[in-house]
């Protein structure tokens, strides 16, 4: 949250004259008190001594739950996409599936120079890590759609079209910013939105997390599920934001408790808090694998290209998978050869020690 300066002492009892009739400072004091830090986007500047020194950069992925990029490789993917979209693609689409399919692909080819997708794509669960990959796409260009459209009525919006098609916001092409007004205009969109703010006002609590998800603050904070759900609903003194979230809180404890299965909890947190399509209730979206959906064609067909299934380092590979170390284990003790379970694979050290640095955008959807 960037700083605030404090007001002046004129006319506030501190000492100082107040301000003259007509309320205008004088030049001294206009001088002493300097303007307000207006924090502009993030320009990712960490990302680009990484690549620079090292080459495209590894993503960390949640692999219990979402199969999303977690901690701050996906802070630096988020920030580089969401940059990138609002630079490079016209935000007047209902949704990222429905962007033309060069924008995806010029998208994941700048993407691509920054970020090892080369890795991902020889990974044996490259399905769903690719539709994690999509997950955090459709977000980004909701949050970006979501500025802009701040941006349009903050500029005179549906009431003063002449206003708000002259302004022209910082780093956005002029003819995406015509394009993206027309798209607010549409009548399908303008229904949904109505419906999007009727769902936000019926939001119980609020999340906070700020633009981490759950299972990247987990990883960031070395937590399990329980607490991370804890810690994205109080404040920094502990304090529950909303009676409703503590409640929730003790719900998925008792749940819990009583549940003996292996893995992450995704049962018991659908006991406790309900469920909700495409999503898991206090952990994130659930997979998503749609091939008629991906967020460009440009990686699955380079992955034929890049794909070395019988290598030696794919091989190796393999044995640091949790997915295929259950499949191989289980596959032994039905042959009475192991007990089912790798000793090497401890489901509860999935997060690496890892803090976050940086504060994050607090973007809303749209």
């Amino acid at each position: 949250m960037a700083d605030v300066a404090p007001w002046g002492h004129g006319g506030d009892g501190a000492g100082d004259p107040p301000i003259p009739p007509g309320g205008f400072r004088g030049t001294h004091e206009t001088d002493a008190v300097p303007p307000k830090r207006v924090r502009g986007k993030a320009k990712n500047e960490k990302l680009r001594r990484l690549v620079k020194a090292g080459g495209p950069v590894s993503l960390t992925f949640d692999r219990q739950v979402t199969y999303t990029p977690v901690g701050k490789t996906r802070d630096m993917f988020s920030r580089e996409a969401g940059l990138y979209m609002w630079r490079s693609i016209p935000l007047n689409k209902i949704g990222w599936d429905n962007v033309e399919q060069h924008y995806k692909d010029a998208l994941m080819n700048h993407l691509r120079e920054n970020f090892n997708f080369d890795e991902v794509e020889r990974d044996i669960e490259a399905k769903n890590l690719t539709g994690g990959i999509r997950a955090v796409l459709m977000k980004r260009y909701s949050d970006r759609k979501y500025e802009a459209k701040k941006l349009f009525k903050s500029k005179g919006g549906y009431n003063d079209l002449e206003s708000a098609r002259a302004f022209h916001p910082k780093d956005m092409p002029y003819d995406n910013w015509l394009r993206t007004i027309e798209g607010f205009r549409e009548a399908k969109y303008i229904k949904r939105s109505e419906a999007n703010t009727l769902v936000r006002e019926k939001q119980q609590f609020p999340y906070r997390g700020g633009t981490s998800s759950y299972g990247s603050t987990a990883y960031k904070n070395d937590m399990d599920w329980v607490p991370t759900y804890a810690k994205t609903h109080t404040d920094n003194q502990g304090n529950w934001v909303d009676p409703v979230a503590e409640q929730n809180y003790r719900n998925i404890q008792q749940a819990t408790s009583q549940w003996s299965g292996e893995g992450p909890p995704i049962a018991p947190y659908q006991e406790a808090l309900g469920e909700r399509r495409g999503w898991y209730r206090g952990m994130g979206p659930k997979p998503s694998s749609n091939p008629s959906s991906h967020s460009s064609s440009n990686m699955s067909s380079s992955q034929a290209r890049t794909q070395e299934p019988f290598s030696e380092d794919f091989v190796n590979s393999l044995f640091h998978t949790p997915s295929f170390l259950n499949q191989l284990n289980n596959y032994l003790a039905s042959q009475g050869k192991g007990k089912g379970k790798s000793k090497d694979y401890d489901s509860d050290n999935l997060f690496d020690n890892e803090s976050d640095d940086e504060p994050n955008d607090n973007d809303d959807d749209e």
